[in-house]
């Protein structure tokens, strides 16, 4: 059993090594001293790193973990970088996940 947990690590940790990862920067929307909103409205958009340069990548979601759908395809020319902006009207209405993946 525990022999199978070490695989099961090495395994994990070895695919994760190069692969892109993502993270989610929520952004609020600023507001007057008088309660008055100004500026983008609410929403989040991601911060992609380790990318490999001149590959196109695919910004996908799932609500179950088992289909998953584009959100955008982004085409990258550096291995740093940031997606479009996503106010909440532009994001799935339920709880999602969200993951990076080569398109081709």
């Amino acid at each position: 059993m525990i022999m199978k947990k070490i695989i099961l690590f090495l395994f994990l940790f070895s695919v994760s090594l190069n692969a892109a990862s993502l993270k989610i920067v929520p952004v609020q929307q600023k507001t007057l001293p008088n309660g008055n909103a100004y500026g983008l409205e609410s929403g989040v958009y991601f911060e992609l790193t380790d990318l490999h340069p001149f590959i196109m990548y695919k910004l996908q979601y799932s609500e179950d973990l088992k289909t998953w759908k584009d959100l955008v395809w982004l085409g990258t020319h550096k291995i740093a970088m940031t997606s479009p902006y996503f106010t909440w009207n532009q994001l799935p209405p339920n709880q999602c996940f969200f993951r990076i993946e080569e398109a081709w």
